[in-house]
């Protein structure tokens, strides 16, 4: 492996720190958009759906994580 090879896979390393600022991310996305949509569901029904708030739960929790966990994840490290 050369030198150039060498420094760019471990810049690609992720470290534990690297992961857990990925998933706090994603929490913090799941957290923020199910408030936003029982909020809303509350708002529009008159009452909250629990199984409605649950899957939009899981679904925000999943599109977090695999979409802003990766990029929180190889964020700018100082």
């Amino acid at each position: 492996m050369t030198t150039a090879n060498a420094a760019i896979a471990t810049r690609l390393t992720l470290t534990r720190r690297d992961i857990a600022r990925g998933a706090a991310a994603g929490a913090a996305f799941c957290i923020i958009l199910t408030a936003g949509f029982a909020a809303m569901s509350a708002w529009q029904c008159g009452g909250v759906c629990l199984p409605e708030v649950a899957g939009n739960a899981l679904l925000s929790l999943a599109a977090g994580l695999a979409g802003l966990g990766p990029v929180a994840a190889y964020g700018e490290r100082r």
